[in-house]
């Protein structure tokens, strides 16, 4: 069944019985009130701890689950213990739902974060799906493919069955994620409804800015696009003597796993023309192999040298600094394409891998030479492997915002402690015929940046203030846009100052990135906010830095996470 794919036509689905409801996003539970029975296993406290929070109806049921856990992560730092969950109805996932809920060591609920749904029992959503999943994907296939041309090989295409709350009503969708690199890069989410194949609604998700077997660790060399010589990770063939662009990035000094993530960096010049025969059978896309006969492994793309080494760098700061083993902390190849387009002024992650643009030698220069950009793409990637910020208003700014400052601090780890600071975003990159002339955005001082007059903001000047922010459609919703607000908080907590006349301590970017990482892992759920992203970094702080036991006083680290949100203006 093959329907006609239109941009976005609303088909037949049940309405919500009564009016949806959600609880407040965070709540901050007493010791006092959080008792259980220490009888109960974790589980069954969240279970019990959500199910509490959901009216009556749905839980007079024995058989109703309202809640899935999908993750659960112990924190042996702080004694404490981490589970997520998804909303589900009748067993089908509820698109953009989660929560966080932390325990301590006695087994009680501490906090929760993400919204919890209510009346969802007495709603009739349809659950038998009249089309098959290769229906669907055909359908948004067709539909890409008007918009961007023929597409030869998708680098992935996800499908899933899920409850897609839009508009008021409740659909029974199939959700299909289609990555690609050409003819234009995207990363597309489409909501096929699964009762009749029409679109529901669909976005343009992308967030901008040899055999292994064979291959034997190696060291390449190469100039970057700044013509500074570089080293970084490379596979060796030995029984052909070329080398490729196929390496394993290693950190903290041994070359055991799980220390070694492997890195591929492709070249797109000509990707679409001719099939490329893959690495690995788990890239899942094609493109061209970069590779050199040179007896120094000396590679003589500095676009992809660039990409290559920059991929190294990031991440060995997740791996040194977080812990991390990859963007999804289970060792996933890190894949890097260069030349996408023709000066193509920009970078992304398309849910598969970072592509990079070589930029119009105007505006920017090659993309894959802003370390700070590649750590941007690979944060998107991380928090789409943890928080899963939905990429469309708020939460899309909070996703943006968070991709900038991750980007900032591995590029000042690489730099060094003792190197300055270094709070703007793609300063190397950015209109590389001038000098000293900033970046593309500022994460101390947003307003130093200009932006068009089409969306009517206060001196057409990124906003530093939640009252000032952009509430149209454009930018999805403002998540580039909207972001600088989330990065000024941040910078504020890592270098303090006084903004809007409230002075915030200065707590250091170490200190920094440790309480947003612990945010973003542990509390942000798909709909958070500013206001969540405010009580995730607080609690964040918290746990790290305890209340003082005797005077019952936030620490000074929360007490800066807390001025730095009032100062602009998040409360």
């Amino acid at each position: 069944m093959r329907r006609k794919a239109i941009p976005a036509v609303m088909a037949l689905t049940v309405a919500f019985g009564g009016g949806l409801t959600t609880l407040p996003s965070f709540v901050n539970v007493k010791a006092s009130a959080a008792t259980v029975n220490q009888a109960l296993s974790k589980e069954e406290v969240v279970k019990s701890f959500l199910n509490s929070k959901v009216d009556g109806l749905a839980r007079s049921g024995s058989t109703w689950e309202q809640f899935k856990i999908v993750s659960e992560e112990a924190d042996s730092k702080t004694n404490t213990y981490h589970v997520r969950t998804v909303e589900q109805y009748k067993g089908i996932p509820i698109y953009g739902s989660g929560q966080a809920v932390a325990l301590d060591a006695n087994n009680n609920v501490y906090a929760s974060f993400g919204n919890v749904t209510q009346k969802l029992a007495r709603t009739i959503i349809p659950t038998e799906a009249a089309i098959s999943k290769e229906d669907a994907e055909a359908t948004a296939k067709e539909s890409i493919e008007s918009q961007i041309g023929n597409v030869t090989n998708y680098d992935g295409v996800d499908t899933e069955l899920t409850i897609y709350p839009h508009n008021g009503k409740y659909y029974l969708a199939y959700l299909v994620k289609a990555s690609t690199s050409v003819p234009a890069p995207g990363y597309f989410h489409y909501f096929v409804d699964a009762t009749n194949g029409e679109i529901i609604n669909n976005f343009d998700a992308i967030d901008n800015l040899a055999d292994p077997a064979k291959l034997t660790v190696a060291v390449g060399r190469g100039l970057d696009v700044f013509g500074k010589m570089q080293t970084f990770p490379v596979g060796k063939d030995t029984s052909t003597g070329t080398s490729y662009l196929y390496g394993g990035s290693i950190a903290g000094g041994t070359t055991t796993a799980p220390n070694i993530v492997p890195l591929a960096t492709f070249d797109a010049h000509r990707m679409g023309e001719t099939p490329f025969i893959l690495l690995s059978a788990l890239l899942g896309f094609t493109g061209f192999e970069i590779g050199t006969n040179s007896s120094t492994n000396f590679f003589y793309d500095p676009a992809a040298v660039s990409a290559q080494m920059n991929s190294d760098k990031v991440n060995k700061y997740y791996q040194t600094v977080h812990k991390r083993n990859s963007l999804d902390n289970k060792g996933m190849t890190l894949i890097s394409t260069v030349h996408i387009g023709a000066k193509w002024n920009n970078a992304a992650w398309n849910g598969k891998q970072m592509l990079y643009g070589d930029g119009d030698g105007i505006v920017l220069g090659s993309l894959a030479g802003g370390l700070d950009v590649t750590g941007h793409e690979m944060t998107h990637g991380v928090i789409s492997n943890t928080a899963n910020l939905t990429y469309e208003g708020e939460s899309g700014a909070i996703n943006e915002s968070l991709a900038d400052i991750f980007g900032a601090l591995a590029e000042m780890n690489a730099a060094g402690a003792t190197s300055p600071s270094d709070w703007e975003m793609g300063e190397d990159i950015y209109t590389p015929t001038k000098d000293g002339d900033g970046g593309l955005r500022s994460l101390s001082n947003p307003k130093s940046k200009s932006l068009s007059s089409i969306y009517g903001l206060k001196d057409n000047k990124y906003p530093d203030n939640y009252a000032d922010r952009y509430l149209g459609t454009e930018d999805k919703g403002g998540v580039h846009i909207n972001s600088s607000i989330n990065n000024k908080a941040a910078y504020l907590i890592a270098e303090g100052g006084t903004h809007n006349g409230i002075t915030v301590t200065k707590l250091q970017r170490t200190v920094a990135e440790k309480i947003y990482y612990r945010a973003l892992t542990m509390y942000l759920t798909p709909s958070s906010g500013f206001k969540e992203m405010r009580e995730a970094a607080i609690q964040a702080a918290r746990d790290l830095y305890p209340d003082s036991k005797t005077t019952g006083l936030p620490s000074t680290q929360t007490k800066a996470v807390m001025d730095a949100y009032d100062a602009v203006g998040v409360k």
